[in-house]
C-alpha cells in the first residue's frame, strides 16, 4: 500500500479583528494567472492557475509551452509544500482545483494543446515532459481533467470536447466518488453519438449540437473519468456558466448569465440528450429583461434533467459569479449588475456596476435582494456561508482616480448578515491592478482572499513586453518564449472576460478567451499594500449606470463601501513578475480561535480511504490501524501531519488508529460503511 506523506507545520493564530495576517507572492518571472483555490484538512490550502513563467522567483517546474497548469500545495502559513505544472505545446488554462475523498486532488480547465508523444514526430515540436497531455484532442479548445494523488502525482487525466470551442468552469466531487464536470460550449459533435453506428468512440466526445453561440455543458462521469451523462443546455444566443455545485438531495444548482430570448428551435425536450446532426430545442424558458445579461439559474436532478429554473435581471447587464445552497437547502447568489430597479430587481445601483446578492428559497423565489457600491466597476467573485449563516462576499472594484479621490483597483471582501445587512468590509491591493477571483474559509475560522496582482499596471495602456534571454538559470526558454506574446493576450482575454461591464457583454464571450490588449510581463517590483483606502466618494458615471427608478420601483438602495477609519497599509513584500498569484490571510474578529485536534481522519465515515491528520508538529513517528478485537492491520512509520489510509480490502465496521510520535500522540475511531 502507497502513503502519500506531506510536512505540514502547526497553525498559531494572530492577528486581530480583519488585520491581515499575512501575505505572499507566487510566480515566477513572466505572468502566473491565479484562477481557483482550496483548502486542505491539514489547515493548509492548494492554489490553481496558468503559468507563462520559466523557472524563476519562487517557481521551480519547467514548462511544457506557453501556458500550463500551475499547482502550489501549501501550509497553513503559506509556506510551500509542493508544486506541480501539467500542460502542452499550446494554452492550458487551469480554472478549478477540489479536494477529493482520498486524500488527492482534481484539476479542471480548458486546453488547445496537442496530444504528446505525437503520433508522427514534428520536427519543431518542443520536448515532451512528464505532465503533458496524453488525452485526445477533439477541435479548439477542450475540457482537461487531471487526477491527482496527495502528493500531486498524477493518476490518470480525460479529456472531453467537440469540434469548436469548450471552455472548462469547475470541476466537483460527487458523493458517488465520481466528478460533475460543467462549463462551456459552441461546439458540435466531432462524431456519431454512442446511439449512432461507430458512435461513442473516442469517449469524451461531445453528443450534442450546439444550441446557440454559447451553451452550459455539463458532464458527469464516474472516478475514472469515464462519462455517465452529459447534457447542453442553452438558447439562440450566448449562455455562460459560471458556478454550480451538488445539492442535498443529490441533484445539482448551475448559475451563470444569458442574453438568450426563448425562441424555439426544432425540438423542446428540457434537459435531454439530442441526436447527432439534429438540431436541438432550447432549454431557456424565460425572457431576459433587457438588453444584456440576466442570471440564469437552473436546477437539475441527479440526471441532469432540469426541474426548475428562473432568469433574474434588470433593464441592463446582470452577470452572475456564484452560487451556494445554504443551510435551510434555499441558495445565495450573487454577480455583478448595472441594472436599475427594473425586471425583478427591486436595489438600485449607487453608480456604475455594483455587487448584487439575493438569497433565494429551495424553489428559487426570492427572499431578499441587496447591492453594495465600492468603485465605478464591482466585480463579484465568491460567496462564503458561515458557520452562523452569515456571508463572506469577495470580489474587487475599480475607479479612477482623481483630484479628491486616490481610486481604487483592489480585492474587496465584505461580510454580510444572514438577512443581507453589511457588518463590515476591507479592501486590500497594490499599486496597481489586483483582481480576487476566490475568497475561501480556512479550517481555523479565517479567509484567504487569492487572486493575480500587477502592481506594474497603474491603468495605463502599455505594448506587450516578453522576456527574451534565451536562457533563464541554464534552461533554454527560446522554444517557451516564442509564443508567449500570444498566450499573454490570451491570459488577459480571460481575465478581461471577468470585468467587463454593461454592454460590453457580447465582446469576446462567444469566441472564449479575447485578442485584448497585450500587457507588459516580466519585471520584478517591490510596491505598496492599500488596506482600507477610504470612501470613495461619488463613483464616476459611465453613463450606463443604474441609477434609473423605472420599472417596479426600488424598495432597496444600495450599500456603499468601504468605510472610513480602516487600519493601515504595510507592505506587498514581494513580487516576481508583472503578474503574480497573490494570497492574502485575513482573521475574522467575530470568530473564536479554533485549536487543531490531536488526531482527526477526513472522511469518517469513509468507503475506501481516509486522511488522518496530526494537529501538532513532530519529527518522526507510526501510524497503526485496529480492528475492534485489538488485531493490527497496518502499521508504518509517518514524517508528515496528513496520510492516506487505505480501508478499501476491510469490511465495514470501526476501526481505531493509533499515532505516536517524538512530540506526542492520539487516536480515533474511524467507521467505515
Amino acid at each position: 500500500m502507497k502513503h502519500y506523506l506531506m510536512l505540514l507545520p502547526f497553525c498559531i493564530l494572530a492577528g486581530q479583528a480583519q488585520d491581515i495576517q499575512w501575505e505572499q507572492s507566487y510566480g515566477g518571472r513572466q505572468a502566473d494567472y491565479l484562477f481557483d483555490v482550496q483548502p486542505t484538512a491539514d489547515y493548509g490550502f492548494i492554489i490553481a492557475g496558468s503559468s507563462l513563467s520559466v523557472p524563476s522567483g519562487n517557481k521551480t517546474q519547467a514548462s511544457n509551452g506557453d501556458l500550463d497548469y500551475c499547482i502550489w500545495k501549501m501550509d497553513e502559513h503559506g509556506k510551500e509544500d509542493w508544486q506541480k505544472t501539467f500542460g502542452g505545446s499550446g494554452s492550458d488554462f487551469l480554472m478549478s482545483v477540489r479536494c477529493t475523498a482520498d486524500g488527492g486532488f482534481v484539476l479542471g480547465g480548458t486546453s488547445s494543446s496537442p496530444v504528446y508523444p505525437h503520433p508522427q514526430p514534428l520536427s519543431n515540436a518542443p520536448k515532451y515532459r512528464e505532465g503533458g497531455r496524453t488525452a485526445p484532442s477533439f477541435g479548439g479548445n477542450d475540457y482537461w481533467v487531471i487526477k491527482l494523488n496527495a502528493k500531486g502525482e498524477q493518476e490518470w487525466q480525460q479529456s472531453y470536447g467537440g469540434s469548436g470551442q469548450d471552455d472548462l468552469v469547475a470541476v466537483v466531487p460527487t458523493r458517488d466518488g465520481g466528478y460533475l464536470i460543467g462549463g462551456n460550449s459552441a461546439s458540435s459533435p466531432a462524431g456519431p453519438a454512442p446511439s449512432e453506428p461507430g458512435g461513442g468512440t473516442p469517449k469524451g466526445q461531445k453528443w450534442d449540437v450546439s444550441r446557440g453561440n454559447m451553451d452550459y455543458w455539463i458532464i458527469k462521469v464516474d472516478g475514472k473519468g469515464d462519462v455517465q451523462w452529459q447534457h447542453t443546455y442553452g438558447g439562440q444566443y450566448a449562455d455562460l456558466l459560471k458556478s454550480m455545485e451538488q445539492t442535498v438531495d443529490g441533484g445539482y444548482i448551475l448559475g451563470g448569465y444569458s442574453n438568450s430570448s426563448t425562441a424555439q428551435g426544432n425540438s423542446t425536450a428540457q434537459g435531454s440528450s439530442t441526436t447527432f446532426g439534429v438540431t436541438g430545442g432550447y432549454e431557456k424558458t424565460e425572457d431576459n429583461f433587457g438588453k444584456g445579461n440576466d442570471f440564469w439559474i437552473l436546477k437539475l436532478n441527479k440526471d441532469g434533467h432540469i426541474e426548475w429554473q428562473r432568469t433574474l435581471g434588470g433593464d441592463r447587464d446582470d452577470q452572475l459569479f456564484a452560487i451556494h445552497q445554504t443551510y435551510d437547502k434555499g441558495y445565495i447568489v450573487g454577480g455583478n449588475s448595472n441594472s436599475g430597479a427594473t425586471g425583478n430587481k427591486s436595489t438600485t445601483n449607487k453608480g456604475g456596476t455594483d455587487f448584487w446578492v439575493l438569497k433565494l428559497d429551495d424553489k428559487g423565489n426570492t427572499d431578499w435582494q441587496q447591492v453594495y457600491d465600492f468603485g465605478k466597476a464591482d466585480v463579484l467573485t465568491s460567496v462564503v456561508e458561515n458557520e452562523d449563516h452569515s456571508f463572506l462576499i469577495g470580489g474587487f472594484a475599480q475607479s479612477e482616480k482623481t483630484k479628491d479621490n486616490e481610486g481604487i483597483n483592489d480585492y474587496i471582501v465584505l461580510k454580510i448578515s444572514e438577512k443581507g445587512e453589511n457588518l463590515w468590509d476591507k479592501s486590500v491591493g497594490s499599486d496597481g491592478e489586483d483582481i480576487l477571483r476566490k475568497a475561501i474559509m480556512t479550517r481555523d475560522g479565517g479567509y484567504l482572499l487569492a487572486g493575480t496582482s500587477n502592481p506594474e499596471n497603474k491603468g495605463k495602456s502599455r505594448k506587450s513586453k516578453v522576456e527574451s534571454k534565451k536562457t533563464v538559470g541554464g534552461v533554454d526558454t527560446s522554444g517557451q518564449l516564442a509564443g508567449a506574446e500570444k498566450a499573454q493576450a490570451a491570459v488577459d482575454g480571460a481575465v478581461q472576460d471577468a470585468t467587463q461591464t454593461a454592454n460590453d457583454y457580447v465582446k469576446d464571450q462567444a469566441n472564449g478567451v479575447a485578442d485584448g490588449a497585450k500587457k507588459a510581463v516580466g519585471q520584478d517590483n517591490h510596491s505598496r499594500v492599500k488596506v482600507g483606502v477610504g470612501p470613495v466618494g461619488d463613483v464616476l458615471s459611465s453613463g450606463k449606470g443604474g441609477n434609473d427608478k423605472g420599472g417596479n420601483g426600488g424598495s432597496g438602495t444600495a450599500q456603499q463601501g468601504p468605510k472610513p477609519g480602516l487600519s493601515a497599509s504595510r507592505d506587498k513584500t514581494t513580487n516576481y513578475g508583472g503578474k503574480d498569484f497573490w494570497i492574502v490571510k485575513l482573521k475574522d474578529k467575530d470568530k473564536k480561535d479554533k485549536d487543531p485536534k490531536a488526531v482527526e481522519a477526513f472522511p469518517n465515515p469513509a468507503t475506501t480511504f481516509t486522511n488522518v491528520v496530526i494537529g501538532f508538529d513532530f519529527d518522526k513517528g507510526t501510524a497503526e490501524l485496529y480492528d475492534l478485537a485489538g488485531r493490527q492491520l497496518q502499521s508504518f512509520k509517518i514524517d508528515s501531519r496528513t496520510v492516506p489510509v487505505d480501508l478499501s480490502s476491510y469490511p465495514e465496521g470501526i476501526y481505531i488508529v493509533k499515532v505516536r510520535t517524538n512530540k506526542g500522540e492520539g487516536s480515533m475511531k474511524i467507521i467505515k460503511n
